[in-house]
């Protein structure tokens, strides 16, 4: 049978809850579907419903391997977790699905279930009664429903996909930052923009009392256009100047406003080249690099690498950036990857606090 047949019938199969029928459709096909991520997650869901939560677990193992990022993955591993009574490796899952999806159902459901009930007992009851299939992966809409409903269901499914518009919309929107007249500058304080003592200090950045308004007026600016990495580089040229006492608080109270982006919101992502010239000048900015890794060091909650940046075709180097991450990752070294981090400087040198990591195995781009 072809490849793209035997996906589309497991699902179908899926769906109409034949999970046996699942297993014995994909069994054996395993050479066929090394770099496949629906096989995998077809074939642990079955395993799941069918109550073979170890056979299930090592099928998204292999998922995991080959994509980091699918959330749906990350589900079917979470409630896993949660069924074993490691509510703290269940949390860590939840919480990167919220990272990459803060609206995920299934996610705010589960994390609200361990805030208010998720005690040894309760867990155990729910796995014993069944009720934790409550946060089992989605099996979508079984097609033996009767003919009698599908004007329901074609109504749910226009109000459905007009809700997942809005919700877009909702996620793509910036939330309101409030009013940022409390941190625009007097004309005293702009007359007074400079350090009044400066014996005894060092600057790293030594500014004209212009420069440093221009700087912290851009720095507004930036905050109001959610141009997050541009705003932290004028808080740190900023808090590594020359400027007086209360430009620099100022600047600090505004990081406060500012959030963690994804893959697909950050903005100002700066080239290693140009954080390479000042790295200070770029601490706590987030960027988004893709390189191969080397020289890995892991233990069970703790994974460091360095990422050798711009080597995801193997032709040159543009640097190698240490890399750290508080939590175990799964990552091959043979295979390019993309990084989301946040910068840092460590003993002088450059690193980068990883908090996502995109690699296809499947020979598709970065």
């Amino acid at each position: 049978m072809h490849s793209q047949n035997v996906l589309k019938k497991a699902k179908k199969l899926l769906n109409s809850r034949k999970f046996s029928e699942v297993i014995m459709l994909l069994q054996g096909c395993e050479s066929d579907y090394s770099y496949s991520v629906d096989y995998y997650y077809l074939f642990g869901t079955a395993c799941m419903y069918l109550g073979d939560i170890g056979g299930a677990s090592k099928k998204f193992n292999e998922a995991r391997k080959i994509s980091v990022i699918d959330t749906r993955v990350l589900l079917a591993q979470a409630v896993i977790f949660l069924r074993r009574g490691d509510v703290p490796r269940a949390i860590e899952y939840y919480l990167d699905i919220l990272d990459k999806d803060p609206l995920n159902k299934t996610a705010i459901e589960a994390m609200e279930f361990i805030k208010t009930q998720g005690t040894p007992d309760v867990i155990s009851q729910w796995v014993s009664s069944g009720k934790i299939k409550k946060f089992y992966p989605a099996l979508g809409i079984n097609p033996v429903i009767p003919r009698t409903i599908f004007g329901i269901t074609a109504f749910l499914a226009i109000s459905i996909t007009g809700l997942c518009f809005w919700i877009q919309y909702q996620k793509t929107k910036p939330l309101p930052r409030g009013d940022l007249t409390p941190y625009v500058l007097t004309v005293d304080e702009r007359n007074n923009a400079l350090q009044q003592d400066m014996s005894g200090s060092l600057y790293r950045y030594i500014l004209t009392p212009r420069q440093i308004t221009e700087s912290y007026d851009y720095l507004l600016k930036c905050v109001t256009e959610y141009r997050d990495n541009a705003a932290l580089v004028e808080i740190n040229r900023l808090n590594n100047s020359n400027a007086s006492a209360l430009i620099k608080q100022n600047a600090s109270m505004l990081m406060d406003k500012l959030s963690e982006p994804t893959f697909d919101t950050i903005k100002d992502n700066y080239s290693y080249e140009k954080v390479a010239e000042d790295p200070y000048l770029y601490i706590n900015c987030w960027v988004s690099w893709t390189g191969r890794i080397a020289n890995v060091s892991e233990t069970d909650t703790t994974y460091s690498c360095d990422l050798l940046v711009g080597y995801e075709n193997q032709k040159r180097v543009e640097g190698i950036v240490p890399l750290h991450f508080q939590s175990a990752m799964n990552i091959d070294p043979a295979y390019p990857i993309r990084v989301l981090g946040k910068l840092g400087v460590s003993e002088g040198r450059l690193c980068m606090y990883g908090k996502s990591v995109y690699q296809p195995l499947d020979g598709s781009s970065l």
